[in-house]
This record gives structure tokens, sequence and C-alpha cells, in this order.
């Protein structure tokens, strides 16, 4: 199943979910692939750190280069499809070169998380209509719901499944947030995850949270929803547990 993590707004805190999911449903057993939809301004790679896949998805059409030889497994310990950082492969490939990899990606692991890219237009579209599913990320702010309607909008114009919405960076408040989430978008509210300076310290070591502080209020938010996802049964202080 290829499921699209999108949001329609930067800074929502969208890729470090996806990477911290992706980390998460490995540990539990669940083949993942974690794939950077951003063609031009991917940043899958520097959350999870070093070292960094030798291919990207710009490669895919490079002589002698395989979809296998894409799919790169991250000693943090789940498989990856890395957007290059390199400035001189912004336009390699169109974002409608996304679709021909569609059956490849379906088969590459049991969940595909795209991370979309953070704002709207064509390539972000197209990972889109090449997801089974979308999770919409959104914080607690009328200009990010504003802008994950609009995502929800295009999603539901090409028959694109939304499967819930995330509500991330919660301080305070949060049956209230909650509620106006659910009134703006209209959609299951999958989890909520809070506000979390380990994030952010994390990412200054160059390791994904859930590696560098596995007991942070972030991480267990995430490998809550990842257990339910995962369908499995989690307690907090364990990081494998048994399928239900």
């Amino acid at each position: 199943m290829i499921i699209t993590v999108a949001s329609g707004k930067g800074g929502v805190g969208k890729s470090s979910f996806v990477a911290n999911l992706g980390l998460c449903l490995s540990d539990f057993g669940v083949d993942t692939l974690i794939v950077d939809g951003n063609l031009s301004n991917g940043d899958l790679s520097c959350i999870l750190g070093p070292p960094f896949p030798e291919r990207a998805i710009q490669d895919i059409f490079s002589d002698g280069v395989t979809f296998d030889d894409l799919v790169f497994t991250h000693p943090a310990g789940v498989k990856m499809i890395a957007s290059s950082l390199s400035a001189d492969d912004i336009e390699a490939i169109t974002p409608q070169n996304l679709w021909g990899v569609r059956t490849q990606l379906s088969k590459a692991a049991d969940i595909v998380l795209v991370d979309a890219p953070g704002t709207l237009g064509a390539n972000t579209l197209e990972t889109l209509k090449i997801a089974d599913r979308v999770i919409l990320v959104t914080t607690p702010e009328v200009t990010s719901f504003s802008n994950t309607l609009k995502t929800k909008m295009i999603a539901d114009k090409n028959g694109v499944e939304i499967f819930g919405t995330v509500l991330n960076k919660v301080r305070k408040n949060e049956k209230r947030v909650r509620r106006i989430a659910k009134e703006w978008l209209g959609t299951p509210l999958l989890c909520s995850l809070p506000y979390d300076n380990n994030v952010i310290k994390s990412s200054e070591y160059g390791r994904a949270v859930l590696r560098h502080k596995p007991r942070s209020a972030y991480s267990i938010g995430i490998r809550k929803f990842g257990a339910k996802l995962a369908n499995v049964t989690y307690k907090v202080g364990k990081r494998r547990s048994k399928r239900k």
C-alpha cells in the first residue's frame, strides 16, 4: 500500500513524521519503504542522517540504474529512496515521471510512505496521484488548516482516499484543537503529536528523534500510532511488540 503524507504547507513536521513512522513500522516488523517525493528540495536523508545513499530517485533514468539500485537500507533501520541533495538534479526528472515507478513502488514493500512536498504544485499533485491513501499532516494554526484543506480537496478531486489527519506540534488545549481540526478538515483524526524540542535537538545531531530520544513524548506518540497501523500491541518502554 502506498501512503502519501501531505500537508500543503511547509514547517508542519511532515518529513520528520514520515522518517520516524517508517522507522517505527520497521521496528514492529512491517516491511516498510520511505520515499522522498520532493524532487527539488527533499530532506528525508538529512533527517535520518549519514550515511547518505549513493543513488537518488532522480537517477532512475540514468544508464544502467535499476529501481532496486535506488533502494537504500539505512543503518537507522528502514529502507528508503532518497531525493538528490544536489541543485544540479532539480530538473533531472519531472513530477509526472513518478507515475512511471508507481508499480515498482507498490511491490517494493508492504507499506510505502511517500513524503510529498510542503507546498501545492505539480510535484505534490503527482505524489497524491500515485497514492492508495493519503495522510494529512497539519499543525494547530488557521493557516495550516487552510492549506491542508486545499490539499484534501485536490486529493478528493483526483479520487484518492483520505486515510485521516495527524495533528502535529500540539502545545496545549489538545481537545479544543482536535475539535477545530475535525471541523476544518472533516476527516478522521488519526493521532495528535506534542510539540517536542527533542525533534529539533535530534536533527542537530543528524539523527531521527525515534533513535536519538526514543523515550521522548514525540517518539512515544509516533509508536502509539505506528502500533495501530501495524496492528501490534505496544507498551511504552518496549520498542518491539507482537502482532495481534
